[in-house]
Protein backbone atom coordinates (compact mmCIF):
# COMPACT_ATOMS: atom_id res chain seq x y z
CA UNK A 1 0.00 0.00 0.00
CA UNK A 2 2.80 2.40 0.96
CA UNK A 3 4.66 1.65 -2.32
CA UNK A 4 1.52 2.36 -4.35
CA UNK A 5 1.07 5.69 -2.64
CA UNK A 6 4.69 6.61 -3.25
CA UNK A 7 4.37 5.72 -6.95
CA UNK A 8 1.22 7.79 -7.29
CA UNK A 9 2.90 10.74 -5.60
CA UNK A 10 5.87 10.51 -7.98
CA UNK A 11 3.55 10.44 -10.99
CA UNK A 12 1.73 13.53 -9.76
CA UNK A 13 5.00 15.35 -9.15
CA UNK A 14 6.29 14.37 -12.60
CA UNK A 15 3.07 15.55 -14.24
CA UNK A 16 3.37 18.85 -12.40
CA UNK A 17 6.92 19.25 -13.68
CA UNK A 18 5.91 18.52 -17.29
CA UNK A 19 3.07 21.01 -17.14
CA UNK A 20 5.37 23.67 -15.72
CA UNK A 21 7.70 23.27 -18.73
CA UNK A 22 4.84 23.45 -21.20
CA UNK A 23 3.34 26.51 -22.82
CA UNK A 24 2.43 28.14 -19.53
CA UNK A 25 4.54 28.83 -16.44
CA UNK A 26 2.67 29.03 -13.13
CA UNK A 27 2.33 32.54 -11.69
CA UNK A 28 2.49 33.16 -7.95
CA UNK A 29 1.59 36.23 -5.94
CA UNK A 30 4.37 35.79 -3.39
CA UNK A 31 6.92 33.16 -2.43
CA UNK A 32 6.60 30.98 0.66
CA UNK A 33 6.72 27.43 2.08
CA UNK A 34 3.90 24.96 2.62
CA UNK A 35 3.53 21.65 4.45
CA UNK A 36 0.97 18.86 4.15
CA UNK A 37 -2.42 19.38 5.70
CA UNK A 38 -2.26 18.72 9.41
CA UNK A 39 1.51 19.12 9.49
CA UNK A 40 2.67 22.28 11.24
CA UNK A 41 6.18 23.41 10.26
CA UNK A 42 8.40 26.44 10.66
CA UNK A 43 10.88 27.78 8.11
CA UNK A 44 14.38 28.78 9.18
CA UNK A 45 16.59 30.17 6.42
CA UNK A 46 20.36 29.65 6.39
CA UNK A 47 20.40 27.23 9.32
CA UNK A 48 23.93 25.98 10.05
CA UNK A 49 23.73 22.21 10.08
CA UNK A 50 25.94 19.94 12.08
CA UNK A 51 27.96 17.12 10.52
CA UNK A 52 25.90 14.17 9.35
CA UNK A 53 25.02 11.37 11.77
CA UNK A 54 24.96 7.67 11.25
CA UNK A 55 21.63 6.21 10.28
CA UNK A 56 19.61 4.50 13.03
CA UNK A 57 18.82 0.94 12.13
CA UNK A 58 16.01 0.69 9.57
CA UNK A 59 15.65 4.46 9.12
CA UNK A 60 16.62 4.67 5.42
CA UNK A 61 13.89 2.31 4.23
CA UNK A 62 11.32 3.99 6.45
CA UNK A 63 11.97 7.65 5.44
CA UNK A 64 12.27 7.27 1.60
CA UNK A 65 12.96 10.86 0.42
CA UNK A 66 11.63 12.09 -2.97
CA UNK A 67 11.88 15.48 -4.67
CA UNK A 68 10.60 17.35 -7.75
CA UNK A 69 11.60 20.80 -9.12
CA UNK A 70 9.91 23.21 -11.51
CA UNK A 71 9.76 26.92 -12.33
CA UNK A 72 7.25 29.55 -11.24
CA UNK A 73 6.97 33.24 -12.06
CA UNK A 74 6.21 36.23 -9.88
CA UNK A 75 5.32 39.57 -11.50
CA UNK A 76 5.26 43.07 -10.03
CA UNK A 77 3.96 44.75 -13.20
CA UNK A 78 3.73 44.48 -16.99
CA UNK A 79 6.95 43.00 -18.39
CA UNK A 80 8.37 42.97 -14.81
CA UNK A 81 8.48 39.29 -13.87
CA UNK A 82 11.16 37.15 -12.20
CA UNK A 83 11.65 33.39 -11.92
CA UNK A 84 11.74 31.14 -8.85
CA UNK A 85 12.23 27.45 -8.22
CA UNK A 86 9.33 25.49 -6.83
CA UNK A 87 10.76 22.54 -4.86
CA UNK A 88 8.48 19.77 -3.58
CA UNK A 89 9.85 17.15 -1.19
CA UNK A 90 8.11 14.13 0.27
CA UNK A 91 9.07 11.62 2.95
CA UNK A 92 7.57 9.12 5.38
CA UNK A 93 7.28 10.71 8.82
CA UNK A 94 9.59 9.20 11.46
CA UNK A 95 10.21 10.12 15.07
CA UNK A 96 13.97 10.52 14.35
CA UNK A 97 13.38 13.13 11.61
CA UNK A 98 12.72 16.63 12.95
CA UNK A 99 12.44 18.34 9.56
CA UNK A 100 13.93 18.73 6.07
CA UNK A 101 16.40 21.14 4.50
CA UNK A 102 16.30 22.31 0.84
CA UNK A 103 19.52 23.76 -0.62
CA UNK A 104 20.32 25.20 -4.05
CA UNK A 105 23.61 26.19 -5.64
CA UNK A 106 24.50 27.37 -9.16
CA UNK A 107 27.71 28.25 -10.96
CA UNK A 108 29.14 31.47 -9.57
CA UNK A 109 26.79 31.60 -6.57
CA UNK A 110 26.92 30.53 -2.90
CA UNK A 111 24.75 27.74 -1.58
CA UNK A 112 21.37 28.83 -0.23
CA UNK A 113 19.42 26.65 2.20
CA UNK A 114 15.95 26.82 3.76
CA UNK A 115 15.11 24.50 6.66
CA UNK A 116 11.60 23.34 7.54
CA UNK A 117 11.17 22.01 11.12
CA UNK A 118 8.20 19.86 12.16
CA UNK A 119 6.45 20.26 15.53
CA UNK A 120 7.04 17.43 17.98
CA UNK A 121 3.34 16.71 18.35
CA UNK A 122 2.94 16.40 14.57
CA UNK A 123 5.85 13.98 14.35
CA UNK A 124 4.20 11.62 16.79
CA UNK A 125 0.74 12.05 15.30
CA UNK A 126 1.79 11.49 11.67
CA UNK A 127 4.49 8.87 12.29
CA UNK A 128 4.68 6.46 9.35
CA UNK A 129 2.53 8.65 7.08
CA UNK A 130 3.68 10.28 3.82
CA UNK A 131 4.05 14.06 4.17
CA UNK A 132 5.05 16.79 1.72
CA UNK A 133 6.96 20.07 2.01
CA UNK A 134 6.95 22.78 -0.72
CA UNK A 135 9.14 25.89 -1.08
CA UNK A 136 9.15 28.41 -3.95
CA UNK A 137 11.43 31.15 -2.63
CA UNK A 138 14.62 30.27 -4.54
CA UNK A 139 15.06 33.02 -7.15
CA UNK A 140 16.91 31.91 -10.27
CA UNK A 141 18.09 33.36 -13.58
CA UNK A 142 16.88 32.54 -17.08
CA UNK A 143 18.56 29.43 -18.50
CA UNK A 144 20.49 28.72 -15.29
CA UNK A 145 21.55 25.22 -14.21
CA UNK A 146 20.81 24.75 -10.51
CA UNK A 147 21.87 21.87 -8.26
CA UNK A 148 19.08 21.12 -5.72
CA UNK A 149 19.46 18.93 -2.63
CA UNK A 150 16.84 17.64 -0.16
CA UNK A 151 18.12 16.23 3.16
CA UNK A 152 16.80 15.50 6.62
CA UNK A 153 17.15 17.43 9.88
CA UNK A 154 19.25 16.30 11.64
CA UNK A 155 21.26 15.28 8.62
CA UNK A 156 21.78 11.57 8.42
CA UNK A 157 24.64 10.34 6.29
CA UNK A 158 23.63 8.89 2.91
CA UNK A 159 20.01 9.98 3.41
CA UNK A 160 19.56 12.72 0.83
CA UNK A 161 18.35 13.21 -2.72
CA UNK A 162 19.87 15.60 -5.28
CA UNK A 163 19.30 16.62 -8.88
CA UNK A 164 20.41 19.27 -11.38
CA UNK A 165 17.62 21.36 -12.83
CA UNK A 166 17.77 23.60 -15.93
CA UNK A 167 15.71 26.77 -15.77
CA UNK A 168 13.81 27.51 -19.02
CA UNK A 169 15.56 29.85 -21.42
CA UNK A 170 14.33 32.75 -23.51
CA UNK A 171 13.00 30.36 -26.13
CA UNK A 172 10.03 29.79 -23.83
CA UNK A 173 7.06 31.79 -25.14
CA UNK A 174 5.89 32.82 -21.65
CA UNK A 175 9.29 34.29 -20.81
CA UNK A 176 9.47 36.23 -24.08
CA UNK A 177 6.40 38.21 -23.03
CA UNK A 178 7.05 38.79 -19.33
CA UNK A 179 10.73 38.57 -18.34
CA UNK A 180 12.78 41.66 -19.35
CA UNK A 181 15.86 39.56 -20.12
CA UNK A 182 13.87 37.66 -22.76
CA UNK A 183 11.78 40.39 -24.37
CA UNK A 184 13.29 40.79 -27.84
CA UNK A 185 10.22 41.99 -29.73
CA UNK A 186 8.25 40.45 -32.57
CA UNK A 187 9.30 41.29 -36.13
CA UNK A 188 7.03 41.21 -39.18
CA UNK A 189 7.97 42.35 -42.68
CA UNK A 190 6.71 42.99 -46.20
CA UNK A 191 8.94 42.30 -49.20
CA UNK A 192 9.37 44.67 -52.16
CA UNK A 193 11.52 42.75 -54.71
CA UNK A 194 11.55 45.58 -57.27
CA UNK A 195 13.12 48.04 -54.84
CA UNK A 196 15.02 45.30 -53.00
CA UNK A 197 13.56 46.62 -49.76
CA UNK A 198 12.03 45.16 -46.58
CA UNK A 199 9.31 47.11 -44.76
CA UNK A 200 9.63 46.05 -41.11
CA UNK A 201 7.27 46.44 -38.14
CA UNK A 202 8.11 45.64 -34.50
CA UNK A 203 5.62 44.74 -31.75
CA UNK A 204 5.83 43.35 -28.21
CA UNK A 205 9.16 45.09 -27.65
CA UNK A 206 10.52 46.16 -24.27
CA UNK A 207 8.68 49.27 -23.16
CA UNK A 208 10.39 52.64 -22.61
CA UNK A 209 13.54 51.70 -24.52
CA UNK A 210 14.84 52.34 -28.03
CA UNK A 211 15.00 49.46 -30.47
CA UNK A 212 17.69 48.51 -33.02
CA UNK A 213 17.14 46.94 -36.43
CA UNK A 214 19.69 45.79 -39.00
CA UNK A 215 20.26 43.34 -41.86
CA UNK A 216 23.01 40.78 -41.40
CA UNK A 217 24.39 37.58 -42.89
CA UNK A 218 23.85 34.73 -40.46
CA UNK A 219 26.72 32.37 -39.66
CA UNK A 220 28.72 31.73 -36.51
CA UNK A 221 27.90 35.38 -35.92
CA UNK A 222 25.53 37.63 -37.83
CA UNK A 223 27.72 40.00 -39.89
CA UNK A 224 26.02 43.31 -40.60
CA UNK A 225 25.48 44.46 -44.18
CA UNK A 226 25.43 48.17 -43.27
CA UNK A 227 21.65 48.55 -43.56
CA UNK A 228 20.30 49.48 -40.11
CA UNK A 229 17.79 51.70 -38.28
CA UNK A 230 17.01 52.93 -34.72
CA UNK A 231 13.40 53.03 -33.54
CA UNK A 232 12.93 55.68 -30.88
CA UNK A 233 10.86 54.87 -27.83
CA UNK A 234 8.88 58.11 -28.35
CA UNK A 235 7.66 57.01 -31.79
CA UNK A 236 4.18 55.49 -31.63
CA UNK A 237 4.76 53.47 -34.81
CA UNK A 238 7.74 51.14 -34.72
CA UNK A 239 8.36 50.83 -38.48
CA UNK A 240 11.47 50.99 -40.70
CA UNK A 241 12.57 50.13 -44.25
CA UNK A 242 15.87 48.40 -44.93
CA UNK A 243 17.36 47.69 -48.36
CA UNK A 244 19.43 44.70 -49.48
CA UNK A 245 21.59 43.79 -52.49
CA UNK A 246 21.06 40.02 -52.86
CA UNK A 247 18.22 37.83 -51.51
CA UNK A 248 20.56 35.33 -49.89
CA UNK A 249 19.22 32.53 -47.66
CA UNK A 250 21.45 33.74 -44.79
CA UNK A 251 20.19 37.34 -45.00
CA UNK A 252 18.28 38.03 -41.77
CA UNK A 253 16.51 40.88 -40.01
CA UNK A 254 17.95 41.25 -36.51
CA UNK A 255 16.34 43.29 -33.73
CA UNK A 256 17.13 44.01 -30.08
CA UNK A 257 16.40 46.51 -27.34
CA UNK A 258 18.93 49.22 -26.55
CA UNK A 259 19.91 47.78 -23.17
CA UNK A 260 23.03 45.94 -22.02
CA UNK A 261 23.20 42.28 -23.06
CA UNK A 262 19.74 42.42 -24.59
CA UNK A 263 18.41 39.29 -26.32
CA UNK A 264 18.17 39.43 -30.11
CA UNK A 265 15.53 38.12 -32.46
CA UNK A 266 16.28 37.11 -36.05
CA UNK A 267 13.92 36.60 -38.97
CA UNK A 268 15.32 35.33 -42.29
CA UNK A 269 12.98 36.17 -45.21
CA UNK A 270 14.93 34.25 -47.88
CA UNK A 271 15.98 31.16 -45.91
CA UNK A 272 14.65 28.82 -48.63
CA UNK A 273 16.19 30.76 -51.52
CA UNK A 274 19.15 28.39 -51.92
CA UNK A 275 19.33 28.99 -55.69
CA UNK A 276 20.88 32.40 -55.06
CA UNK A 277 24.00 30.81 -53.53
CA UNK A 278 25.15 29.12 -56.72
CA UNK A 279 25.51 32.27 -58.85
CA UNK A 280 29.11 33.04 -57.90
CA UNK A 281 30.91 30.56 -60.20
CA UNK A 282 34.01 32.10 -61.84
CA UNK A 283 36.50 30.84 -64.44
CA UNK A 284 40.05 32.11 -64.92
CA UNK A 285 40.82 31.51 -68.61
CA UNK A 286 44.57 32.11 -68.12
CA UNK A 287 45.04 29.64 -65.24
CA UNK A 288 42.11 27.47 -66.43
CA UNK A 289 40.76 27.48 -62.85
CA UNK A 290 37.07 27.07 -62.02
CA UNK A 291 36.13 28.44 -58.57
CA UNK A 292 33.16 29.23 -56.37
CA UNK A 293 32.97 31.04 -53.04
CA UNK A 294 29.81 30.77 -50.90
CA UNK A 295 28.18 34.04 -49.97
CA UNK A 296 26.70 32.31 -46.90
CA UNK A 297 28.06 29.79 -44.46
CA UNK A 298 26.63 26.58 -45.90
CA UNK A 299 27.46 22.90 -45.58
CA UNK A 300 27.71 21.89 -49.23
CA UNK A 301 29.47 19.28 -51.38
CA UNK A 302 30.63 20.63 -54.76
CA UNK A 303 31.19 18.14 -57.58
CA UNK A 304 32.13 18.57 -61.24
CA UNK A 305 29.87 16.66 -63.58
CA UNK A 306 29.09 16.29 -67.27
CA UNK A 307 25.56 17.15 -68.28
CA UNK A 308 23.70 14.71 -70.53
CA UNK A 309 20.17 14.90 -71.85
CA UNK A 310 19.46 11.24 -71.17
CA UNK A 311 20.81 10.64 -67.67
CA UNK A 312 21.27 14.01 -65.96
CA UNK A 313 24.70 15.14 -64.79
CA UNK A 314 27.27 12.37 -64.36
CA UNK A 315 29.95 13.04 -61.75
CA UNK A 316 33.59 13.30 -62.81
CA UNK A 317 35.93 11.03 -60.90
CA UNK A 318 37.69 12.49 -57.83
CA UNK A 319 36.06 15.91 -58.26
CA UNK A 320 34.08 16.33 -55.00
CA UNK A 321 34.99 18.99 -52.44
CA UNK A 322 33.08 19.67 -49.20
CA UNK A 323 33.05 23.14 -47.71
CA UNK A 324 31.12 25.29 -45.25
CA UNK A 325 33.04 28.52 -45.77
CA UNK A 326 35.93 29.57 -47.98
CA UNK A 327 36.57 29.11 -51.69
CA UNK A 328 36.23 25.93 -53.72
CA UNK A 329 38.74 25.76 -56.59
CA UNK A 330 39.30 23.23 -59.40
CA UNK A 331 42.58 23.62 -61.30
CA UNK A 332 43.05 23.02 -65.07
CA UNK A 333 39.43 22.65 -66.13
CA UNK A 334 38.22 22.19 -69.71
CA UNK A 335 35.70 25.02 -70.42
CA UNK A 336 33.27 22.76 -72.24
CA UNK A 337 29.53 23.62 -72.46
CA UNK A 338 28.57 20.28 -70.90
CA UNK A 339 30.93 20.55 -67.94
CA UNK A 340 28.92 21.68 -64.89
CA UNK A 341 29.06 22.15 -61.12
CA UNK A 342 26.73 20.17 -58.85
CA UNK A 343 25.93 21.61 -55.40
CA UNK A 344 24.52 19.15 -52.84
CA UNK A 345 23.09 20.09 -49.42
CA UNK A 346 20.64 18.57 -46.97
CA UNK A 347 17.86 20.40 -48.79
CA UNK A 348 18.67 18.97 -52.23
CA UNK A 349 20.97 19.34 -55.25
CA UNK A 350 21.43 22.11 -57.81
CA UNK A 351 23.38 22.09 -61.09
CA UNK A 352 25.03 25.12 -62.68
CA UNK A 353 26.72 24.98 -66.10
CA UNK A 354 28.96 28.08 -66.37
CA UNK A 355 30.16 27.29 -69.90
CA UNK A 356 26.76 26.64 -71.45
CA UNK A 357 26.24 28.77 -74.57
CA UNK A 358 28.11 29.34 -77.81
CA UNK A 359 30.40 31.98 -76.32
CA UNK A 360 32.05 29.36 -74.13
CA UNK A 361 32.49 26.60 -76.75
CA UNK A 362 36.26 26.24 -76.50
CA UNK A 363 36.52 23.28 -78.90
CA UNK A 364 34.30 20.90 -80.79
CA UNK A 365 34.44 17.90 -83.09
CA UNK A 366 31.90 17.00 -85.77
CA UNK A 367 31.49 15.15 -89.03
CA UNK A 368 31.72 17.24 -92.21
CA UNK A 369 32.32 16.88 -95.95
CA UNK A 370 35.97 17.59 -96.79
CA UNK A 371 37.09 17.21 -100.41
CA UNK A 372 34.04 15.10 -101.16
CA UNK A 373 34.62 12.72 -98.24
CA UNK A 374 33.15 12.49 -94.76
CA UNK A 375 35.80 13.56 -92.26
CA UNK A 376 36.07 14.48 -88.59
CA UNK A 377 36.72 18.21 -88.17
CA UNK A 378 38.10 19.68 -84.92
CA UNK A 379 37.58 23.40 -84.33
CA UNK A 380 39.03 25.23 -81.35
CA UNK A 381 39.38 28.68 -79.81
CA UNK A 382 42.20 27.46 -77.58
CA UNK A 383 45.24 25.18 -77.94
CA UNK A 384 44.12 21.81 -76.55
CA UNK A 385 45.75 18.40 -76.68
CA UNK A 386 43.09 15.88 -77.66
CA UNK A 387 42.90 12.11 -77.43
CA UNK A 388 40.65 10.21 -79.84
CA UNK A 389 39.43 6.73 -78.93
CA UNK A 390 37.22 4.22 -80.69
CA UNK A 391 34.57 2.34 -78.78
CA UNK A 392 31.11 0.77 -78.87
CA UNK A 393 28.34 2.89 -77.43
CA UNK A 394 26.82 1.59 -74.18
CA UNK A 395 25.02 4.70 -72.86
CA UNK A 396 24.81 8.51 -73.07
CA UNK A 397 28.49 8.87 -72.21
CA UNK A 398 29.43 5.24 -71.69
CA UNK A 399 31.64 3.40 -74.12
CA UNK A 400 32.82 -0.19 -74.10
CA UNK A 401 36.09 -1.47 -75.44
CA UNK A 402 37.87 1.88 -75.54
CA UNK A 403 41.01 1.83 -77.62
CA UNK A 404 43.17 4.92 -77.97
CA UNK A 405 43.76 5.90 -81.56
CA UNK A 406 45.38 9.26 -81.82
CA UNK A 407 46.79 12.12 -79.72
CA UNK A 408 47.33 15.49 -81.37
CA UNK A 409 47.52 19.23 -80.68
CA UNK A 410 45.13 21.77 -82.17
CA UNK A 411 46.27 25.22 -83.24
CA UNK A 412 44.28 28.13 -81.85
CA UNK A 413 41.54 29.49 -84.17
CA UNK A 414 42.23 26.86 -86.82
CA UNK A 415 40.44 23.72 -87.98
CA UNK A 416 42.18 20.37 -87.97
CA UNK A 417 40.98 17.44 -90.05
CA UNK A 418 42.47 14.12 -88.98
CA UNK A 419 42.16 12.35 -92.36
CA UNK A 420 41.39 8.89 -91.11
CA UNK A 421 41.40 5.91 -93.44
CA UNK A 422 37.91 4.58 -92.81
CA UNK A 423 36.74 0.98 -92.86
CA UNK A 424 33.84 -0.83 -91.28
CA UNK A 425 34.20 -1.07 -87.50
CA UNK A 426 30.91 -2.72 -86.66
CA UNK A 427 27.60 -1.65 -85.20
CA UNK A 428 27.38 1.15 -82.58
CA UNK A 429 30.88 2.32 -83.39
CA UNK A 430 31.73 5.73 -81.89
CA UNK A 431 34.61 8.14 -81.58
CA UNK A 432 35.28 9.58 -78.12
CA UNK A 433 37.29 12.79 -77.83
CA UNK A 434 38.60 14.43 -74.68
CA UNK A 435 41.35 16.78 -73.58
CA UNK A 436 44.35 15.24 -71.83
CA UNK A 437 46.22 18.46 -71.06
CA UNK A 438 43.82 19.32 -68.17
CA UNK A 439 42.78 17.59 -64.95
CA UNK A 440 39.01 17.89 -65.39
CA UNK A 441 37.60 17.46 -68.89
CA UNK A 442 34.34 16.60 -70.57
CA UNK A 443 34.06 13.70 -73.00
CA UNK A 444 32.58 14.21 -76.46
CA UNK A 445 31.04 11.09 -77.94
CA UNK A 446 30.45 11.16 -81.71
CA UNK A 447 28.40 8.26 -83.03
CA UNK A 448 26.57 9.87 -85.97
CA UNK A 449 28.96 10.44 -88.85
CA UNK A 450 26.40 12.06 -91.17
CA UNK A 451 27.81 15.45 -92.23
CA UNK A 452 25.63 18.39 -91.19
CA UNK A 453 23.04 19.18 -93.87
CA UNK A 454 24.17 16.45 -96.31
CA UNK A 455 21.62 13.87 -95.41
CA UNK A 456 24.10 11.22 -96.52
CA UNK A 457 24.47 7.74 -95.21
CA UNK A 458 26.45 7.00 -92.11
CA UNK A 459 30.14 6.92 -92.89
CA UNK A 460 31.94 3.75 -91.83
CA UNK A 461 34.58 3.79 -89.10
CA UNK A 462 37.58 1.49 -89.35
CA UNK A 463 39.29 -0.83 -86.97
CA UNK A 464 41.99 0.99 -85.12
CA UNK A 465 44.85 -0.84 -86.86
CA UNK A 466 44.34 1.19 -90.08
CA UNK A 467 44.19 4.68 -88.58
CA UNK A 468 46.54 7.03 -90.41
CA UNK A 469 46.92 10.68 -89.59
CA UNK A 470 47.25 13.45 -92.13
CA UNK A 471 47.02 17.04 -90.94
CA UNK A 472 45.40 19.55 -93.28
CA UNK A 473 45.70 23.09 -92.02
CA UNK A 474 43.24 25.72 -93.29
CA UNK A 475 44.57 28.40 -95.77
CA UNK A 476 46.77 30.88 -94.02
CA UNK A 477 44.65 33.99 -94.24
CA UNK A 478 47.21 35.97 -92.27
CA UNK A 479 50.03 35.11 -94.72
CA UNK A 480 47.97 36.15 -97.73
CA UNK A 481 47.06 39.45 -96.10
CA UNK A 482 50.73 40.18 -95.34
CA UNK A 483 51.66 39.44 -98.99
CA UNK A 484 49.04 41.82 -100.33
CA UNK A 485 50.16 44.60 -97.99
CA UNK A 486 53.80 44.13 -99.06
CA UNK A 487 52.90 44.37 -102.78
CA UNK A 488 50.88 47.52 -102.14
CA UNK A 489 53.74 49.16 -100.23
CA UNK A 490 56.28 48.32 -102.95
CA UNK A 491 54.00 49.71 -105.68
CA UNK A 492 53.50 52.95 -103.74
CA UNK A 493 57.24 53.38 -103.23
CA UNK A 494 58.00 52.87 -106.96
CA UNK A 495 55.33 55.39 -107.93
CA UNK A 496 56.68 58.03 -105.54
CA UNK A 497 60.30 57.61 -106.69
CA UNK A 498 59.30 57.79 -110.38
CA UNK A 499 57.31 60.96 -109.84
CA UNK A 500 60.15 62.47 -107.83
CA UNK A 501 62.69 61.83 -110.56
CA UNK A 502 60.43 63.27 -113.22
CA UNK A 503 59.43 66.39 -111.25
CA UNK A 504 62.29 67.29 -108.98
CA UNK A 505 65.27 65.84 -110.85
CA UNK A 506 67.46 68.23 -108.84
CA UNK A 507 66.10 71.32 -110.73
CA UNK A 508 62.37 71.60 -110.15
CA UNK A 509 62.90 73.91 -107.20
CA UNK A 510 66.03 75.65 -108.47
CA UNK A 511 65.89 79.46 -108.22
CA UNK A 512 67.03 79.92 -111.85
CA UNK A 513 64.92 77.07 -113.15
CA UNK A 514 62.61 77.17 -116.13
CA UNK A 515 59.44 79.13 -116.18
CA UNK A 516 57.14 76.19 -115.74
CA UNK A 517 59.24 74.94 -112.83
CA UNK A 518 58.98 78.33 -111.17
CA UNK A 519 55.23 78.26 -111.67
CA UNK A 520 55.13 74.81 -110.14
CA UNK A 521 57.11 75.96 -107.09
CA UNK A 522 54.80 78.90 -106.61
CA UNK A 523 51.92 76.54 -105.93
CA UNK A 524 53.84 74.44 -103.37
CA UNK A 525 55.26 74.82 -99.92
CA UNK A 526 58.40 73.12 -98.67
CA UNK A 527 58.54 71.12 -95.47
CA UNK A 528 62.02 72.30 -94.48
CA UNK A 529 63.19 73.07 -90.98
CA UNK A 530 64.93 76.43 -90.35
CA UNK A 531 68.67 76.32 -91.05
CA UNK A 532 68.52 73.03 -92.95
CA UNK A 533 69.45 72.53 -96.59
CA UNK A 534 66.77 72.49 -99.19
CA UNK A 535 66.28 68.81 -100.08
CA UNK A 536 65.29 69.81 -103.60
CA UNK A 537 68.50 71.78 -104.18
CA UNK A 538 70.94 70.57 -106.84
CA UNK A 539 73.72 70.69 -104.25
CA UNK A 540 71.95 68.03 -102.14
CA UNK A 541 73.89 64.77 -102.40
CA UNK A 542 70.88 62.49 -101.72
CA UNK A 543 68.23 61.71 -104.33
CA UNK A 544 65.69 64.49 -104.63
CA UNK A 545 62.63 64.06 -102.39
CA UNK A 546 59.13 65.24 -103.39
CA UNK A 547 58.55 67.53 -100.44
CA UNK A 548 55.60 69.59 -101.71
CA UNK A 549 52.05 69.96 -100.36
CA UNK A 550 49.19 71.97 -101.94
CA UNK A 551 49.01 75.52 -100.70
CA UNK A 552 45.86 76.04 -98.64
CA UNK A 553 45.12 79.46 -100.14
CA UNK A 554 45.16 78.02 -103.66
CA UNK A 555 42.77 75.18 -102.88
CA UNK A 556 39.13 75.98 -103.73
CA UNK A 557 37.63 73.47 -101.29
CA UNK A 558 39.74 72.63 -98.24
CA UNK A 559 37.57 69.61 -97.36
CA UNK A 560 38.55 68.06 -100.73
CA UNK A 561 42.18 69.31 -100.69
CA UNK A 562 43.66 65.85 -101.05
CA UNK A 563 41.59 65.06 -104.11
CA UNK A 564 42.33 68.50 -105.67
CA UNK A 565 46.07 68.14 -105.04
CA UNK A 566 46.08 64.76 -106.79
CA UNK A 567 44.31 66.23 -109.85
CA UNK A 568 46.70 69.21 -110.02
CA UNK A 569 49.64 66.82 -109.79
CA UNK A 570 48.41 64.78 -112.74
CA UNK A 571 47.72 67.94 -114.75
CA UNK A 572 51.16 69.42 -114.11
CA UNK A 573 52.80 66.12 -114.90
CA UNK A 574 51.21 66.09 -118.34
CA UNK A 575 52.71 69.53 -119.20
CA UNK A 576 56.31 68.60 -118.47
Amino acid sequence: MRSALQLLLLLLLGLHTCLSHGNKIEHIQQCGSYCSQGLHCRTRPNLILKPCKNLPEGLQSDVSLNMSVNTVMRCTGRQQCSLFLHVSGSLAMNEHVKGVSICTVAAGTMERCRTHVFHRAARKQLSGQQVEVQDNCFEVAVGQDVHVTLKTVPEFCHLRVSKTYSVPGCSHADLQKNVPECIAGKITYQLNPERKALSISVTDMLENTDYNLRLCHKGYICRGTGSQALLKKEDPQKNATLTYTRPLPCLCIEGWSSVFDAPRVQVCPFKNNMEELWSGVAFDSVKQTLSWEPACQTEVAVTLCQNTEESGCQNLANSTQSVSRGKVSFSTVDPHPRLCMKFSTKMGSWIKCPFAGSDFTAWDIEAAMVNGKTQLVVTSKIRPTLLLSSCRRAGPLACEGNEDILTFNVVKHQSVVPNLTLAMCGENCCIQARRIDVKYAAKVLLCDFNPSGTGGATAPVVSTSHWQTVWIVAPAVGLLTALLVSILMIGTAVTVITAHQRKCGGEVCHVTGSQHNAAFCSTSVYLVTPGSANPCSPQHTLPPIPCYYPAIEDTPNFENSEKTNLLNWVKKDSTI
